[in-house]
């Protein structure tokens, strides 16, 4: 084990990700047994413009590059200093994938092992208020000259690097952190694998953390654990911005992916956290209304942008709409052209649907009719009730609810076995009040839409309670 090579290496790019982002300077050193046994450093022109602030960072411009070489022609260099050796850098996931990336352009691979010199300094040097390596140099007197150059940086791992060796002469730390077989290998730099390892692998929401516990970003899951496994893995610019600021994980356990996602659009909307594609505005819904025609028949239509004197029922895209509008069609035997299913036309010639009864070829009575039509808006109207959703809870001895109040979502609860639950009205002993919005709105719609076989109590509105009471006591 100690004869094991190490190359040390630090890079300079035209930006902070990962995607896109080219080398402009490079240095490579290898250590063995503690000492410097080679080197290498060039600067490489990435063939195209590099940013102001970049410039303004590292010092390096155009015009210094504009001669150098080009990564396709020191590619055999970085490959041949770097064989055999462990790929050891100051947040190793940065430098590794950025080369890994230029050879891949290439169509050349690059794989070696890694070792990250932030997480060995960690596990070596606990306790220090800051892991980057100015801060860490400045705590423990390592000098480091020319910042943010590739080798005033490389020289100052080179050194923190040699320091971590002394601590660690039997590289006990060091080869747990070589043989980390889970996702640690792919973990934050400021965060740690333990409480990786203490994820759930249940449903809920989770929630990424700055260093003062402030949300960075806020995510839904079945499987948290694995969730975040998969978030941990990807290499996209964002993510890798996310993963450098997170310093936390923590979580919400649910029970049902229903409650995440409610609870995901809620946290969202409370705490705006940076990392989230800010939630869309949904678009206004389609209303589905419905009219006496000429003829006298009791037809549905859908609008978007007009307001209705009757408003049935709304739905946020038109496939939604179509979807429900053709299960009322086929549950009450209505007709497709008067649903607006199709184009106006003399007779009915839906696609799919055969149970139509005739109206339209004036087959039967158009009083019939309209009341097939009133026993469609009867059931729609559960749509609009007060009442709780049952769903699986935390653990399997637990159940949870989400009540909706006149059909919006206004809060949640979890109900043990032993806790006293005889009626219905009962529930608020164990609510926990929610604001609803557009989104809740959606996540409902869809819900109580495709869910089959749903587990549901109805109740009665705060309105109905109140009048009983005043009917009560006169």
């Amino acid at each position: 084990m100690k004869d094991l090579k190490f190359a040390i290496t630090d890079i300079e790019t035209t930006g902070s990700g990962i995607k896109g982002n080219k080398i402009t300077e490079i240095c490579v050193i290898i250590v063995q047994n503690g000492e410097v046994i080679d080197e290498y450093s060039s600067l490489v022109n990435p063939s195209q413009e590099i940013p102001l602030y970049i410039e303004s960072l590292t010092g390096i411009n155009d015009e210094m590059v504009s001669n150098a070489p080009c990564f396709s022609e020191i590619a055999d260099e970085v490959e041949k200093i770097t064989k055999d050796c462990i790929f050891v850098a100051h947040n190793v996931n940065f430098d590794y994938n950025i080369i890994r990336s230029e050879f891949t352009g290439l169509d050349r691979q690059f794989k070696r092992k890694r070792l990250c010199t932030v997480r060995l300094t960690k596990k070596l040097i606990p306790g220090l208020f800051s892991y980057s390596l100015g801060n860490i140099c400045t705590s423990i007197n390592i000098p480091h000259i020319d910042r943010h150059r590739a080798k005033g940086d490389c020289d100052a791992t080179v050194t923190l690097f040699q320091r971590c060796l002394s601590l660690d002469p039997e590289f006990e730390v060091i080869e747990k952190l070589l043989n980390q077989k889970t996702a640690a290998s792919y973990l934050p730099p400021n965060f740690k694998s333990s409480d990786f390892e203490k994820l759930p692998t249940s449903t809920g929401v989770y929630f990424f953390k700055d260093k003062d516990g402030r949300p960075l970003y806020i995510g839904k899951a079945k499987n948290i654990k694995s969730r975040i496994k998969s978030h941990f893995q990807e290499r996209s610019n964002r993510k890798y911005k996310l993963m450098q600021e997170t310093y936390s994980i923590d979580y919400e356990l649910t029970g049902n992916e229903l409650l995440a996602l409610l609870r995901e659009s809620e946290l969202i909307l409370k705490f705006y956290p940076k990392f989230n594609k800010a939630q869309k505005k949904v678009s206004r819904p389609y209303t589905l209304t419905s009219y006496h025609n000429q003829k006298g028949v009791e037809q549905f239509a859908l609008h978007k942008n007009k307001i209705a004197p009757v408003s049935w029922m709304k739905f946020y895209t038109r496939v939604e709409a179509i979807k429900f509008l053709e299960y009322l069609c086929q549950e009450f035997e209505l007709c497709p052209k008067y649903c607006g299913l199709q184009p106006s036309g003399k007779v009915c010639d839906h696609y799919r649907i055969t149970t139509c009864s005739g109206v339209c070829k004036n087959e039967i009575n158009i009083d019939e009719y309209n009341a097939r039509v009133e026993k469609a808006v009867e059931y729609i109207g559960k749509y609009d009730e007060s009442c709780l959703l049952l769903e699986k809870g935390r653990t399997s001895e637990e159940k949870s609810f989400i009540y909706l109040n006149k059909g919006k979502y206004a809060g949640y609860g979890y109900i043990g076995p032993a806790d006293d639950f005889n009626h219905p009205e009962e529930f608020k002993n164990f609510l926990t009040p929610s604001k609803t919005s557009s989104y809740a709105d959606r996540i409902v719609n869809r819900y109580l839409n495709t869910k089959k076989n749903l587990s549901k109590i109805p109740l009665k509105t705060e309105e109905e309670e109140l009048a009983e009471t005043e009917l009560w006591f006169g």
